[in-house]
Parts: structure tokens; C-alpha cells; sequence
């Protein structure tokens, strides 16, 4: 048995350096660091997160370039005009899916589930997309908007509460749970309404937030490599228990709640709030399960992109005081302290947009996307791209541009103001990539559906905190804005941190007494 596999684990090894060397020559140059059989493997295995790697190889061999993990190829893609050109004007051939068996169909149960985002382009894909468009259209947001300014409400509460502590004036305060309370039930209350009540710390609630996590780490390397030598799943299977556990626990989370919801719909349509679930459930065109499990990923991509963008603001805030002073005077100027800001008051406040923006340039939730993968051949400027390419785009490099972002590893909002200024009479969502300050709700056809959601709760959030608190560094060191919490993760995460919170005024409280 021994000399069996051995022999077979040496002829796969031959044909496959033999089939690189013979494609390369059509494919886009290849990475630096290229090793016979594992390929790129040992390079990506070093200290340094995938999206930098990228970007240096970028810099060394040009903005496409192709990476061999194993039986896998993947096209990364490192600059604007290579991402119009292909994701953007060529959609049809470069929107698909090629993604891990076990997050496919081990924890989103492939087409049974209504894991959309993880579907190849087609139509399933389309329908389940079209539904989620419908209920996350702008005007749905703004339907939504009485939801959003009572988490908002809760969230300063609860801020406020902590800045009284003695721990926090003296060793600094953590705002990691209370951050992800705030994205969590807002996103939550949106989808079933406002039958969704916890705490910050709550147990459950904390569990869904894991999901998300758990779910995203079927992308890490571990998990890849069988992706990468398809043989090893023969030659050793999978133990499928800890992603069936994920399915497990993501179905009892969120199908609990929609057994709830169906439970209050049976007392009557109009004893439920007008939320996200009721539409779907009304429309009748999912199955339970699929409904479940679209939710989990509505809910479940939604907070944890957003916990870690406001994460990421607080840190470089912590570091720039001056900023926070900016901002909060545009506060004062524009809208006063007699109140909150308000999604009205979103055009009135454009340094407070820039914040948002800046954070997003140079903290992508995601910075190198969820990747797509080719539905048929194609050539590009004489380079062919076979079908069930996965294409990758680094939107950590786009980002890095220095021709479009000079300085661009300097935190500073206020290269996005002509933005900012000629956007605010725009109607509409543009899905060109140049005139975009940033690509971190990615673009094309698989552009984030829940954009608008993202950018109220983000506005909402940052706002609030710029018009009530002082964040402060609790020592003289700088927070760290530069070393992510995972650099395995395929999200972008600062370590944990402390600061210290101050209320900038005797309103702040209230602001959520009255």
C-alpha cells in the first residue's frame, strides 16, 4: 500500500510540473517564489498576510499575475484597470464561484441552502440575488431607519455606562462587544424585526457572531490544502463533524428565531414589524431552510465587516485627536448639540464621510474579496485564462496606489473630500471603479448587496460617536493600526486594544434618556 501511494504521489507530482511549465507560457507571468509541485505554498506560508505578499509580487512582476497552489491556479489581480477590464466590462465570464466542498456544501448545504453568495453565476444565483436586492434597496434602508436609531440609542447607552467606570478612566476599556452588539442587532432587528433583545456579552448572541467565523476559516490553509491536492481527500477524508457542528449551530440560531417569527405571524401580518424576513416569507419563494441559511449570511457578513471597519476607525481616531476634534465642530457647525446626527444630516457632515471612507480604503474588511473564478475561457491582452480560473482581487493593492492615493499607508481622510462634495447630488449607485474612493464592497456583478445597509449603520454609528465621546490613547504608546489579529483570516481584524472614552458634553446623556 505504502509503495502505492508513494508512486502515485510521485507521477502526480510529474504531471503537474509539467503541466505548469507548459500552460505558463500562455498565462500571465507567474509570482515570484514558484517551486516545483507545491508551487507558490511556501511563500504564502510566511509571516506576512496574502494581500502584502500580493502586493509586493505585484510590484515585482506587474498588476495580473498568476499563483499555483498545488492543482489550483489562481489570477490575482492588483490594479483598477485590470479589475474594470475583467470583473467589471467581461461580468459574464468572470463572476462565478469556485469555493471549498465544505463551506459549499458540508455547512451551506449547496443548492438545497440559500447560500447565494457562495453560488456559482447562474440562476439560482440571480433569483436568490434579486430577492436579496429587493429588501436592501436604498429606500429600504431608509425604511428601515427607525431600527437603526434605536441601536444606535442602545449603543451609546452602553458606552456611555462604560465611560463611568473606574476601568475605563484608569486602564482603558475594551469596545469590542459592545461594537459587535451594535452591528449584530441592528442587523438582526432589520431581519426579523424587533423580536431580536440581547445584551452585550449575551452568550448566544456571541455564538452567532462565531459562526461567521468559523464558516470563513474553511478559506484557511488548513482547510485549502485539499483543495489544492484534490488526492488527499481520497487518500485521506475529511472529517466532515466540525462543519456539520457550524451547520448545526448556525441552524439552530437563526432557524430559533425564525420559528419565533412564524410564530408571531400566525397571530396576524400586522402584529409583526415591516423587516427583511417578512418580505422573503411574503414573496413565497424559498424554502424554510433556504431562508434560514440566507439570513445567516445576510446577518453574519453584514456585523462582522462592519465591527471590524468601526474597530479600525476607532484605533486610527485613538492615534489622531485632532481629527476627532474636526469632526466633532463639523458636528456642532452643521447640526448642533441639542441631538444626534441623523441620516439627514448625512450631506451636511462630509468629513465625517471621509473618515468612513478613508478607514475603508485602508482597511478592507476583505482585502482580497471573496474570489471569483472564469465560466469559460478568455484571452486577455494576449494571455489565456482558462475556464475555473479563480480570479482574486487584491483590493489591498488597488487601494495602495500611490499614483491614485499619494501616501497611501497614511491615515488621512480628507483626500476623499472631492468625492465626498460631488457624490452628495447623486442619486444612484455607480458601478464604475474609477471614481470610486474605494472597492471594499467589491464591484461587477457581485457587488456587496447590502452596501447601502453598511455604509447608514457605519454613518450612524461613526457619527454618533464624533458628536458625544473623546477617544483616548490610555498611554503614550500608539494603538496599534498596523498589526491584523489574524494574518491567516481571510477578514482584516486589528489586535485587541484599549482606549479611553469621554463624553464631550453634559447632552450625551440625553441623548438616550428622552
Amino acid at each position: 500500500m505504502l509503495e502505492y501511494i508513494t508512486t502515485l504521489c510521485i507521477s502526480a507530482s510529474i504531471y503537474l510540473y509539467w503541466k505548469s511549465n507548459k500552460e505558463q507560457d500562455t498565462l500571465p507571468p507567474r509570482a515570484p517564489g514558484y517551486l516545483p509541485i507545491i508551487g507558490h505554498l511556501a511563500q504564502v506560508m510566511k509571516p506576512v498576510p496574502i494581500h502584502q505578499m500580493f502586493h509586493q509580487w505585484s510590484q515585482q512582476v506587474g498588476p495580473i499575475f498568476t499563483c499555483y497552489f498545488g492543482t489550483q491556479r489562481w489570477i490575482v489581480l492588483n490594479s483598477i484597470d485590470t479589475i474594470k477590464d475583467l470583473i467589471v466590462e467581461r461580468g459574464t465570464i468572470y463572476s462565478s464561484r469556485k469555493l471549498p466542498d465544505t463551506l459549499v456544501h458540508d455547512f451551506m448545504q449547496g443548492d438545497e441552502g440559500g447560500g447565494f453568495a457562495f453560488f456559482p453565476y447562474g440562476a439560482s444565483w440571480r433569483k436568490l440575488r434579486r430577492i436579496a436586492h429587493g429588501g436592501l434597496v436604498k429606500s429600504k434602508i431608509d425604511v428601515y431607519q427607525p431600527i437603526l436609531n434605536d441601536r444606535r440609542t442602545v449603543f451609546l447607552s452602553h458606552l456611555y455606562q462604560l465611560s463611568q467606570e473606574k476601568h475605563n478612566v484608569t486602564q482603558g476599556s475594551s469596545l469590542s462587544q459592545f461594537i459587535e452588539h451594535y452591528t449584530m442587532t441592528s442587523i438582526l432587528a432589520i431581519a426579523y424585526g424587533d423580536m431580536c433583545n440581547f445584551e452585550p456579552g449575551d452568550a448566544s448572541l456571541h455564538k452567532a457572531f462565531t459562526i461567521t467565523e468559523r464558516a470563513a476559516s474553511t478559506m484557511g490553509p488548513s482547510d485549502q490544502i485539499r483543495e489544492f491536492y484534490p488526492i488527499i481527500k481520497t487518500l485521506w477524508p475529511l472529517k466532515k463533524d466540525k462543519y456539520l457542528k457550524v451547520r448545526y449551530d448556525s441552524i439552530e440560531f437563526y432557524g430559533g428565531l425564525f420559528q419565533q417569527f412564524q410564530a408571531k405571524m400566525l397571530q396576524g401580518k400586522d402584529q409583526v414589524q415591516d423587516c427583511f424576513v417578512k418580505d422573503i416569507v411574503e414573496q413565497n419563494e424559498l424554502t424554510e431552510l433556504q431562508i434560514i441559511n440566507f439570513i445567516s449570511i445576510f446577518v453574519g457578513a453584514g456585523s462582522d465587516t462592519t465591527t471590524s471597519t468601526i474597530e479600525w476607525l476607532i484605533a486610527f481616531l485613538a492615534n489622531n485627536p485632532d481629527m476627532q476634534d474636526k469632526a466633532f465642530e463639523e458636528i456642532e457647525d452643521s447640526v448642533g448639540l441639542d441631538r444626534l446626527p441623523g441620516s439627514e444630516d448625512e450631506s451636511r457632515l462630509p468629513y465625517i464621510q471621509c473618515l468612513i471612507l478613508e478607514t475603508l480604503r485602508m482597511r478592507p474588511p476583505a482585502p482580497i474579496a471573496i474570489p471569483h473564478s472564469t465560466s469559460k475561457d478568455d484571452v486577455y491582452k494576449g494571455w489565456f485564462i482558462p475556464k475555473d480560473t479563480i480570479i482574486v482581487m487584491n483590493l489591498y493593492a488597488v487601494h495602495s496606489d500611490p499614483l491614485r492615493f499619494p501616501e497611501p499607508h497614511v491615515f488621512k481622510p480628507e483626500r476623499h473630500m472631492d468625492y465626498v462634495e460631488a457624490s452628495s447630488s447623486k442619486q444612484t449607485f455607480s458601478q464604475s471603479v474609477e471614481d470610486r474612493p474605494h472597492l471594499s464592497f467589491s464591484t461587477g456583478r457581485r457587488v456587496c448587496v447590502g452596501i447601502h445597509l453598511a455604509e447608514r449603520s457605519l454613518f450612524m454609528a461613526v457619527s454618533m460617536l464624533m458628536a458625544c465621546f473623546k477617544i483616548e490613547r490610555v498611554s503614550d504608546d500608539l494603538v496599534d493600526v498596523d498589526t491584523p489579529r489574524d494574518i491567516r483570516a481571510p477578514t482584516w481584524t486589528p489586535c485587541h486594544y484599549k482606549v479611553r472614552i469621554v463624553p464631550r458634553h453634559e447632552n450625551v446623556q440625553t441623548f438616550f434618556l428622552t
